[in-house]
């Protein structure tokens, strides 16, 4: 009997995206008139069992509650099943498991169901429940595994020798209903709704997969991506939406949904289960190596705004103080840009006149500004106060620099390069410059900086991937967004919530925020490339994406 498996790592696309904006993306931005709109976004949490080794956390089923359960490898090698309650892993492994263990159906009860391998080779269905572990066997000889269970404790599975075509069953209220999903291809039945509708994966001649949907009256009908070369589908709720994984043309993997004839990719490189919520889990290629990291992905509305500017090709927004003043840049239909302030629905232009090409970053409680212009020499870093433009040079040895963040104590995060090309963050206090330098890093950018001088911080490492970490003036902490395989982190508030523009493995770009210890990654609706540029107190966002079929940013604000 074939067991499933998750696809195996492959290194991600961000590789091919090395080092990319090091200093920032051109942008843009005016606010005089708005429309809202209800943004999709999803709360990130990543499932790694502390005592996994690196990247094998693999989730397969989730409950109304949120509780997870899947399988890890741990240290030893052993394949256990893992129960993921209010922020607590169990390891879910009868006690006849002979190394080999995994947990993959939960219902809203928290009754478990998996499969385990026993000492003399056979595999085994179980459903644990308040702590009592059943095994269940389709036949007295064959193997079996038990992978959905629906709120009734009807559930669904695969039974077959070892080395035999499998066949998919469903046992309702006992009876049991044995099938293959085509001809005699090896069936898998992973999940079963409340309407006893089941999906599935069946496997060719070629071994190729093929997904499934069953009706409650036995009808089966292939489930296939289009123009996937592969599709497994591995959940199904209450209301019907399906989800799985898919192979494209280039063997990459994506995870989708599929509800009413509709298909969707998903912002991962899995999805294996949902909930009657709409939560998923599933995996992503992450952050440092590429390796498969679980995520649980549980809706989360953002009422995001467009902000309309007449006669400009393009504009941006990257920073927002307490008072809702925003800063950024925008370029106008002749082809100028300018660095730009908006309060009260007014906009300022805000350009250095010692440059050109004035983009402006971030913002403080007293309307102080910082940001970058052109100058003959290269970027050049700049601070706006009352009307007057100051250079900011960066420390002895600097070629060029840019500002990105100032607090109300007037303290000033940046970069600068030296003739080298090496790249360095920087803090300015006082007229005294403080460099930071993550240790190993090729580059080290610092991007907003708080009232408590606490900076978010963008560097790269020697594999070439870009990373992010929050400095308090010691020590230097990973803040990557779970999910996400570029991260640029940008501007942090008084409370510590932070903002991010983000690209999954395949280079599609995503807004994101962490509002506490909590991340958030979302989109605006109709549009792409979304990135999140500041927050505010209130936590007002405020950023900027592509409206469909457009290749040029509009700015947005808004709020999770």
């Amino acid at each position: 009997m074939k067991i499933r498996n998750i696809p195996g790592s492959y290194k991600q696309k961000s590789r091919d995206l090395k080092f990319v904006a090091l200093l920032f993306v051109a942008a843009f931005l005016m606010l005089l008139s708005t429309s809202s709109a209800l943004g999709q976004g999803f709360k990130m949490t990543q499932l790694n069992v502390p005592v996994a080794q690196t990247g094998t956390t693999s989730p397969f089923g989730v409950n109304t509650s949120e509780d997870v359960v899947g399988s890890f490898k741990n240290t030893t090698g052993d394949v256990v099943g893992f129960l993921y309650s209010a922020g607590k892993y169990t390891n879910i492994e009868p006690p006849e498991a002979a190394g080999y263990a995994r947990a993959e159906g939960i219902n809203d009860s928290d009754t478990v169901t998996g499969n385990y391998l026993d000492s003399g080779g056979r595999y085994h269905g179980f459903i644990y429940s308040k702590g009592i572990y059943k095994t269940y066997d389709e036949t007295k000889t064959e193997s079996c595994g038990i992978f959905g269970v629906n709120n009734a404790e009807d559930f669904v599975g695969n039974v077959g020798n070892v080395g035999e075509p499998g066949r998919g069953f469903v046992n309702i209220g006992g009876t049991k209903t044995e099938f293959y999903a085509s001809g005699k291809d090896t069936t898998y039945a992973y999940a079963i709704n409340s309407s006893e509708e089941v999906v599935g994966e069946y496997f060719d001649s070629s071994n190729l997969q093929h997904g499934f949907y069953r009706s409650a009256g036995g009808t089966i009908t292939e489930i296939a991506y289009p123009g996937a070369s592969q599709t497994s589908a591995t959940g199904i709720n209450d209301s019907g939406e399906i989800t799985g994984s898919y192979i494209n043309a280039s063997n990459l993997p994506y995870g989708f949904t599929y509800i009413k004839g509709k298909y969707a990719t998903t912002d991962f490189a899995g999805t294996t289960g949902i909930n009657s919520k709409g939560a998923y889990v599933g995996y992503y290629w992450g952050v440092p190596d590429g390796t498969p990291s679980g995520y649980l992905a549980s809706p989360q509305a953002f009422t995001l705004s467009t902000v309309k500017v007449p006669g400009n090709l393009q504009a941006q927004l990257w920073g927002i103080n307490k008072a809702g003043v925003s800063v950024g840049s925008y370029v106008a239909t002749n082809g100028t840009s300018h660095g730009m302030m908006i309060s009260g629905g007014k906009v300022k232009n805000i350009d250095d006149p010692a440059g050109s090409n004035t983009i402006c970053f971030g913002i403080n409680s007293s309307n102080q500004i910082v940001g970058v212009y052109s100058a003959s020499s290269g970027s050049q870093a700049f601070k706006y106060s009352a009307g007057k433009f100051t250079d900011i040079p960066g420390p002895s040895g600097a070629v060029s620099s840019a500002a990105f963040g100032i607090n109300d104590t007037g303290s000033i995060s940046g970069l600068y390069s030296e003739s080298s090309g090496a790249t360095f963050g920087f803090v300015l206090t006082s007229g005294k410059y403080k460099i930071l330098n993550v240790p190993g890093s090729e580059f080290t950018l610092a991007r907003g900086i708080n009232n408590a001088g606490m900076v978010t911080v963008q560097w790269g490492d020697a594999d070439g991937y870009l990373q992010s970490s929050l400095y308090n003036g010691k020590k230097y902490t990973p803040i990557n967004v779970p999910g996400a395989a570029v991260i640029q982190v940008q501007g942090i508030n008084t409370a510590g919530d932070i903002a991010y523009y983000v690209s999954d493995p395949y280079g599609v770009g995503h807004g994101a925020v962490k509002i506490e210890n909590d991340y958030y990654i979302f989109d605006y609706p109709k549009g792409s490339n979304t990135g999140a540029g500041g927050i505010n107190d209130s936590n007002l966002i405020v950023g900027s994406y592509n409206p469909s079929g457009k290749t040029t940013p509009k700015a947005f604000h808004g709020t999770e």
